[in-house]
């Protein structure tokens, strides 16, 4: 596609240096446009080919109209672009490579007949561009042609057996037809020989667990924690695919080693840690957290899942001073520890600031309770 632009540089330089040997009062714009071009001053060239004299029956109108096309595509103008293709190729213009930038702008315009048209014109020149071929595929895709765009896709592996962007193209559409082992073995080819990059990969496995396909999401998620060992964003993709599954061991062995990877993933390993109740662990991934007001407020769920009530109520200075008594489900989980551990005259004090509807009636609750083991000790339910 960079014959056509090669081609005009050089006749502009050629005819630029002669016009300024024959004339220095004169501009040649039309070639001045092509240099401009040439160096990506694309504003200052579509300026100069605004002052071309159309007037002048000397004026090669297929080179001003390819280079104006070429400057418009620049632009993003690719309707306009396009009808001065066409107006080059109407004055005589015979390079099919001129197809390939209409078919592109087409594209881009959301005119996938036009594009397929545009190719079509281009001939035999795309025999050797396999990203044309993909073109034709994701029209006709477009198009709701969905036989013709797998076809032209088999035929494109087939003829360029290394283009492995094939197989991702067809992945997405696998999936989008709920085809989804084929799908998974595309993945599985793309994944193999392609080398992409992490962020690629993510997407294969995030278009699968977003269809639902939770297994198949995790085979290939699995696969990637190993090629990508110290990527922790693989790590807390796999550990959310288990949890899809209620997996909730799993998923938290992955978070622990996310957390290892990059630190950030520290106060995610704790919560996972807490809900697969392996609380010595998330008591010491937490001990790891820098916020220290979420950290506290993290390590008081600990407790409670433990049943660890004396360390709740150990922990009152603590949640006074940084303020995370503010937060009503705090007081009450206070509250409740010092229920739990028999100081009901403290309880009955942080029990009387709650104002939330549900946690006042949880509170009515906890009085009821007290005062069974106030009047007696044997219904005392601690």
């Amino acid at each position: 596609m960079k014959n056509i632009l090669t081609i005009l540089l050089i006749l502009s330089l050629n005819l630029f240096a002669a016009e300024k040997k024959n004339n220095t009062d004169e501009i040649d714009h039309l070639s001045l446009a092509a240099l401009l071009l040439k160096d990506g001053h694309i504003d200052r060239a579509n300026d100069e080919l605004s002052q071309v004299n159309l007037e002048d029956k000397k004026l090669d109108f297929i080179r001003f109209y390819t280079l104006k096309g070429l400057v418009l595509t620049k632009l993003g103008s690719y309707e306009e672009a396009n009808k001065a293709f066409k107006q080059s190729v109407n004055a005589g213009q015979t390079d099919k490579s001129i197809y390939l930038y209409i078919a592109q702008n087409s594209f881009k315009l959301e005119k996938y007949e036009d594009t397929l048209d545009a190719i079509k014109n281009a001939g035999n020149l795309i025999e050797d561009k396999p990203s044309i071929y993909g073109l034709k595929a994701e029209c006709n895709w477009k198009l709701h042609r969905t036989n013709e765009a797998l076809k032209i896709l088999k035929e494109s592996i087939a003829k360029f057996p290394q283009e492995y962007d094939f197989y991702k193209q067809r992945f997405n559409y696998l999936v989008t037809l709920k085809l989804y082992q084929s799908a998974l073995s595309d993945a599985n080819i793309y994944l193999l020989h392609a080398n992409p990059n992490e962020k690629t990969t993510l997407a294969f496995i995030a278009t699968l667990r977003k269809s639902g396909e939770i297994d198949k999401a995790i085979a290939l998620a699995e696969n990637a924690n190993l090629q990508f060992p110290d990527s922790a964003q693989v790590t807390v993709m796999l550990a959310h695919l288990y949890l899809d599954k209620e997996m909730i061991q799993a998923a938290a062995d992955l978070f622990d080693q996310a957390s290892i990877e990059d630190f950030k993933y520290t106060q995610e390993a704790a919560e996972m840690m807490r809900r697969a109740k392996e609380f010595i662990t998330a008591l010491y991934k937490n001990s790891q957290m820098l916020d220290t007001k979420e950290k506290l407020k993290q390590r008081i769920a600990i407790y409670l899942e433990y049943e660890a009530y004396e360390r709740v109520v150990v922990s009152q200075k603590a949640i006074y001073r940084t303020g995370l008594i503010e937060d009503e489900s705090i007081r009450y989980a206070l509250a409740f520890s010092y229920y739990k551990v028999g100081d009901f005259a403290a309880s009955e004090k942080e029990l009387n600031k709650l104002t939330q509807s549900d946690l006042f009636q949880k509170a009515t609750e906890i009085r009821k309770n007290m005062q069974k083991c106030i009047n007696n000790y044997w219904e005392c339910d601690l």
